[in-house]
């Protein structure tokens, strides 16, 4: 039962994750922008 809810939450949170590295690589990347301007 356990695991089985487990596998059921694992591509949700997945995908938070995956949208979440996407957003700091966005982030990471405008910072560099930033400081290449100054």
């Amino acid at each position: 039962m356990v695991s089985h809810d487990v596998s059921e939450q694992t591509p949700g949170t997945a995908l938070l994750v995956a949208r979440l590295h996407v957003d700091l690589c966005r982030l990471a990347s405008a910072m560099c922008t930033s400081r290449a301007a100054l």
